[in-house]
């Protein structure tokens, strides 16, 4: 029997994004509404660094706060 690893997937899991950013580049993805993992991922032929990045969704906590 085969694991599969996203069907186990919980909510607050991090997701990696498609792809390898440049250090200047990760600010064009990020937001303040998630949070965010960042990995070493090598670098290309010129010896820029790379990033995966991972998102994954704030929990939205109750503040307690009535309107």
């Amino acid at each position: 029997m085969m694991d599969c690893e996203h069907e186990s997937r919980e909510p607050d899991d991090f997701i990696r994004l498609p792809g390898l950013f440049r250090r200047w580049e990760i600010d064009q993805v990020v937001d303040p509404e998630a949070d965010f993992h960042l990995e070493e991922a090598g670098a290309t032929s010129d010896g820029t660094q790379l990033f995966a990045v991972y998102r994954r969704e704030r929990a939205h906590a109750s503040t307690g706060r009535e309107g």
